[in-house]
């Protein structure tokens, strides 16, 4: 399943229309039409939260989707601590280097 799929599926699931999660998120019909369809990319993190909220499913899963879907992560470094701006740095420069046991000792600690 693609982001735009579990988007469609969610929303239909609950029987909310094109139209109203459009209003909801302040954008147009054609746009969600477009994302639920492939033809653009997925919403951004704080699309994905509003998306969550008003289909009432999980955002992380979501986010996981559009990870997928776009290829790659895009972390903002000029507003956070510099504790924050290194661990992002480090993350990106061993990115290739972990291994799948430690990337789930890794996730096991962000959970």
């Amino acid at each position: 399943m693609n982001f735009g799929e579990a988007v469609r599926g969610a929303r239909t699931e609950r029987g909310i229309s094109l139209t109203n999660l459009a209003k909801g998120l302040g954008v147009t019909k054609v746009y969600v039409s477009d994302v639920e369809r492939g033809r653009r990319a997925p919403f951004n993190l704080i699309r994905i939260r509003q998306v969550s909220e008003i289909l009432g499913c999980d955002p992380f899963h979501l986010y996981v989707l559009a990870v997928r879907s776009r290829g790659h992560v895009t972390l903002p470094t000029s507003d956070v601590s510099e504790e924050q701006s290194r661990f992002a740095a480090e993350l990106s420069y061993r990115w290739g280097d972990f291994s799948n046991d430690e990337l789930s000792r890794l996730i096991g600690v962000l959970e």
